[in-house]
């Protein structure tokens, strides 16, 4: 009969290598299988930076002396690698109407850092600590046989199966294995992005530590068209797009760069490098787990925890997973603390804070007159994608008798801003 360890987790992300290198630590016997060969040549388009907001996803994070220190859920996480301050975000209308969001003290409220950097030092601390670690190993099926679950796997043309008392699925935001084990049944699938992010030298106009949000039709994208810093030296930067299967990426930046407002921040541009990803958007998971098998992180997200998130999924996980071992209701425990700590696993989150729906909900027209109405005001400084529209929007309300009476067709778009969902909006 084959060995049946304490866990297997499935996907070597944030997420997954802190909930392996946790379990471990409490002295459990642990397998992570992770389908990509090698964490350097990872080329995937994914957030990455620490957001540094107060009570953002309810920890208060800091960062010195080489670690990120969770203060409230109390753990730290080694990180070597460079850091790039964030410092301010602004956002454009067509027009150049500019949203100045920055804290008064300068202080940044993000902080870049090398992903893959975090993953090879996280991946480092598991294997010391005696982690079976599976590289380049696909967990493609697999079932939950009541005392135990069976996972399949395959190296190349080489399939075998691992038998485990309890199975963490880390596996990120297309939550395929989540399916397969019966987690997606009652989850709605949004829309499919794609997304590419190009890393740039020579961008003219950039404002260095800022990120740089456009919208409107005039950026050929009902998304964000976002500039923000690179870690690949002081002259470059990020361009991220998203896009669709019809509308894809690379149609965007041609039009960006070629036919756009800020067509000029690109004359002398040369991209150095292209990251890419597509995104399934799920609502998230109410209750992430079933029987043996939790997921967790972006697996059980409405998109991604980011990596700060995804982090205290793993730390959370591997206590739950040791709690249950013992008898205890470790699962129930962590879904909890998974429904108070994410915003998007609350009811009222369907409602768009009108930040997602700029475009198309409203014509360039009407984004620049409101963007006008505050171009002169600086808001406070927050990573947020929740937060920031909530202070965009009050600010733009405060001129609510002023609209009414210059904008009369405007103002009644507005007064249905409760009334639009992210469903309707996809």
């Amino acid at each position: 009969m084959k060995e049946i360890i304490d866990l297997v987790v499935v996907g070597a992300g944030p997420a997954g290598l802190m909930a392996a290198k946790t379990a471990a630590e409490m002295g459990l016997k642990v397998m992570l299988v992770e389908k990509n060969k090698d964490f350097r040549k990872l080329r995937r388009a994914c957030s990455a930076q620490f957001i540094m907001d107060d009570g953002y996803e309810n920890e208060f994070i800091k960062i010195e002396d080489g670690k990120i220190f969770f203060q409230k859920n109390k753990f730290e996480v080694k990180y070597s690698g460079p850091l790039v301050d964030v410092t301010n975000k602004y956002y454009y209308s067509p027009k150049g109407n500019r949203i100045h969001f920055a804290n008064a003290d300068g202080s940044p409220f993000a902080v870049k850092f090398d992903k893959n950097i975090l993953l090879q030092d996280l991946l480092k601390e598991c294997e010391d600590l005696g982690v079976e670690v599976r590289m380049g190993t696909l967990a493609y099926a697999g079932e939950d046989l009541g005392d135990y679950v069976r996972i399949n796997i395959k190296n190349g043309y080489c399939r075998s199966a691992i038998e485990a008392k309890k199975l963490v699925i880390a596996e990120g935001v297309n939550a395929q294995l989540t399916g397969v084990f019966g987690l997606n049944r009652n989850r709605k699938l949004f829309a499919t992005a794609h997304v590419l992010k190009y890393i740039l030298e020579g961008v003219s106009e950039y404002e260095p530590n800022s990120w740089n949000l456009f919208y409107g039709k005039a950026y050929h994208s009902n998304a964000a068209v976002i500039v923000g810093p690179s870690l690949y030296g002081d002259r470059t930067v990020e361009l991220t797009l998203c896009g669709n299967a019809i509308l894809r990426p690379e149609i965007i930046f041609h039009n960006v760069t070629k036919n756009s407002p800020i067509k000029n921040w690109f004359t002398n541009a040369k991209v150095i490098d292209k990251h890419g990803c597509a995104v399934k958007a799920f609502t998230s998971l109410k209750i992430p787990y079933a029987g043996n098998v939790i997921a967790i992180g972006d697996s059980a997200a409405y998109v991604e925890v980011e990596v700060q998130g995804a982090l205290m999924c793993g730390f959370h996980a591997a206590k739950a997973v040791k709690a249950e071992l013992q008898g205890d209701n470790g699962f129930e425990q962590y879904t909890s603390w998974w429904k108070e700590s994410f915003e998007f696993n609350r009811d009222e989150y369907l409602q768009v804070s009108q930040g997602y729906a700029l475009v198309p909900t409203y014509s360039d027209d009407e984004i620049d007159y409101m963007f006008a109405l505050i171009k002169d005001k600086r808001l406070e400084g927050t990573y947020s994608q929740y937060k920031t529209p909530k202070l965009m929007w009050d600010s733009i309300l405060e001129f609510k008798a002023k609209i009414h009476e210059e904008r009369p067709n405007l103002f009644e778009k507005i007064k249905k801003i409760d009334q639009l969902t992210l469903s309707g909006t996809f």
